[in-house]
């Protein structure tokens, strides 16, 4: 189903998302605040890709032009998902910053990358096609039958 909200909402944690990591980045794990806000930031990350997989994804499945890219964009995310998840489950109580910084330059040029691949081509397939399948759904609703009275 389409919303209007969707996209800007997700852009938005893109951008929330970015400025969470790079606050991790400039403290480090070495102190209880490094680790409170990578906590943090994988919660936010976690709670992104929920809200991509209920609201995102099957709307994108549900128009017959983007189903191929609604499936592939989310296979891809299945394998990244398991690695961001893996790299902050292993700095949970890490304290060497040059692991953290290695595991951090990794999982933030893969997230980089995917945030632009997704605001590029994905967001705009969902907002082009998705747009159009709703509005043409509505317009259906509203048009009277022949033979009716208006």
């Amino acid at each position: 189903m389409f919303s209007n909200t969707l996209i800007p909402a997700l852009l938005h944690d893109h951008a929330q998302m970015r400025e969470l990591l790079e606050s991790v980045r400039r403290q480090g794990v070495a102190t209880a605040e490094g680790q409170r806000l990578l906590r943090r930031a994988r919660q936010f990350i976690v709670a992104h890709l929920q809200r991509e997989d209920a609201q995102l994804y099957p709307a994108l499945r549900g128009c017959g032009e983007t189903q191929a890219l609604a499936d592939a964009y989310a296979n891809e995310m299945q394998e990244l998902s398991r690695e961001i998840l893996a790299f902050f489950d292993g700095m949970e109580g890490e304290h060497d910053e040059l692991v953290f910084a290695r595991g951090f330059g990794k999982v933030l040029g893969a997230l980089n990358k995917r945030w632009t691949r997704e605001e590029v081509r994905l967001y705009p397939a969902y907002d082009r096609h998705c747009r159009r399948v709703r509005e043409a759904e509505a317009s259906r609703r509203t048009e009277i039958p022949v033979g009716s009275q208006a």
